[in-house]
């Protein structure tokens, strides 16, 4: 995007500390610049059944999972995201079409094929931090932090794929964190990260908000 908003989207494997991470910078940034924090899936009704399905046992195929994240992001974009940024709020999104393509990729679609479509009509983010974490971290979170699970999601074998796919995307604008440290130099390396794509905006010096 340009003009006077950003679009700072973040991404990970479930358990990665995305969501956390994410909340904190914008309760932060909306100090002192206005920010909208935004989620993928939305609360659509395409979004509410991907949830209602991903804690379901039964198979969901690929085709139908992705017409749904497609559905939810086109009304996100039109409704959310195009709006905040057009009057001027930078938005913080968990989670984008960047991870659509590494979940549905794990299912055995096409990830060329997913982001091309998407962006058609949904913007390209200004900034992609890729919060990284092993596999197995990231299960002993999910199983310590969370009381239902996903199981469509949250199997050794299909995270291991989607950490493998997201490790493949490219692009000046993604920034991998390594999400295995603890909680605060993550999160302060994230805030550089943010504060440089802000002072790049505005042609300043790089400074932590």
């Amino acid at each position: 995007m340009t003009g006077q908003a950003k679009l700072i989207v973040f991404e990970g494997i479930d358990g990665s500390g995305k969501t956390t991470i994410s909340r904190r910078l914008a309760t932060e940034l909306g100090k002192t610049i206005p920010i909208v924090w935004l989620r993928e899936p939305g609360d659509s009704r395409w979004g509410k059944e991907i949830r209602r399905l991903a804690h379901q046992h039964s198979e969901v195929s690929p085709r139908r999972q992705l017409e749904l994240f497609m559905k939810d992001r086109r009304e996100n974009v039109r409704l959310r995201i195009l709006p905040a940024l057009q009057s001027g709020h930078s938005v913080i999104l968990d989670r984008y079409f960047y991870s659509t393509a590494c979940y549905q990729g794990a299912r055995g679609l096409e990830m060329e094929k997913i982001l091309e479509e998407n962006r058609r009509f949904a913007p390209e983010a200004d900034l992609v931090i890729l919060v990284d974490l092993d596999v197995d971290t990231a299960l002993e979170r999910i199983q310590a932090g969370r009381p239902e699970s996903a199981p469509l999601f949250e199997t050794r074998d299909f995270l291991q794929k989607v950490r493998s796919n997201y490790l493949s995307l490219k692009g000046n604008h993604i920034h991998v964190v390594d999400g295995g440290r603890d909680a605060e130099s993550v999160y302060r390396e994230v805030e550089v990260l943010v504060a440089r794509e802000l002072a790049e905006l505005k042609g300043e010096e790089v400074k932590e908000f």
